[in-house]
């Protein structure tokens, strides 16, 4: 994953959709808590750095935001405090250390007004998708539900700028199948990526794992690709698991 992604920060535009995804295996906002502080976090780091919001949906283990700032740099600087601030918030509560969010996050840059509807009504349309919701308006941590009494952190005032309304997304009529917006993706078998790395780093036995920089990659590839925990990394490559969790701990893992 990129940090603001890279093929989309410097293509002029000022509005984008913004993918964060859980690790694999890793509901990071499986609980109802955990969603309201994220969507806490987000309100209030959007305000800090200068940023707009004009959708959001929660899902169990990634998320999307429609966001906007006159200075694209803010978006970056936003985005990597909500994940900072999330990640240490999740790993406290839930007595853990280690990656919370699989990179930093993804974003499509969204050009004109039409790109923008598209991207909104596909947010909104995660839960439905998804099968957890029949309607979008009834998912309670979208902001297709907002829309419809213009309250929460949403910048109404943009929505109607670019589209003189407030969008109402049960009468979209168009079709998101021409824009290719970042999903969240499936990941890899633990010991598909493992003998990945050993044919990748011609690891030929375990002293090679004294390596503290190859342990390193490990830990994070293991992780990122295939959402194992520090206890299962540490039983695949057959170290001992303080080992592993002192390792870890060099690594940043809040975004």
């Amino acid at each position: 994953m990129t940090r603001v992604a890279r093929g989309s920060i410097f293509s002029g535009a000022k509005h984008f959709h913004v993918l964060t995804d859980g690790l694999p295996g890793l509901d990071v906002f499986r609980e109802p808590n955990m969603k309201n502080f994220y969507l806490i976090t987000v309100e209030e780091k959007a305000k800090d750095t200068g940023v707009s919001v004009l959708a959001y949906c929660v899902m169990q283990n990634h998320s999307h935001l429609i966001v906007t700032s006159d200075d694209v740099q803010n978006i970056s600087e936003f985005m990597r405090r909500v994940n900072t601030t999330y990640a240490k918030f999740f790993n406290r509560i839930n007595g853990r250390s280690g990656y919370v969010f699989n990179g930093r996050y993804e974003s499509d840059a969204l050009k004109t007004p039409d790109e923008i509807l598209a991207a909104i009504y596909f947010v909104h349309n995660n839960p439905v998708k998804a099968r957890v919701a029949v309607n979008s308006g009834e998912y309670l941590y979208s902001s297709a539900k907002d829309y419809l009494n213009q309250l929460s952190f949403i910048d109404y005032k943009e929505l109607k700028r670019l589209f003189k309304k407030v969008p109402e997304l049960s009468s979209y009529g168009g079709s998101t199948d021409e824009y290719k917006f970042k999903e969240a993706k499936p990941y890899e078998n633990c010991d598909d990526v493992l003998m990945d790395l050993i044919r990748r780093f011609n690891i030929t036995d375990k002293a090679a794992l004294q390596d503290p920089e190859l342990l390193k990659t490990i830990i994070y590839e293991l992780q990122t690709r295939s959402g194992v925990s520090l206890r299962d990394v540490a039983v695949l490559v057959g170290l001992d698991r303080e080992k592993i969790r002192r390792t870890a701990k060099k690594i940043n893992y809040n975004v």
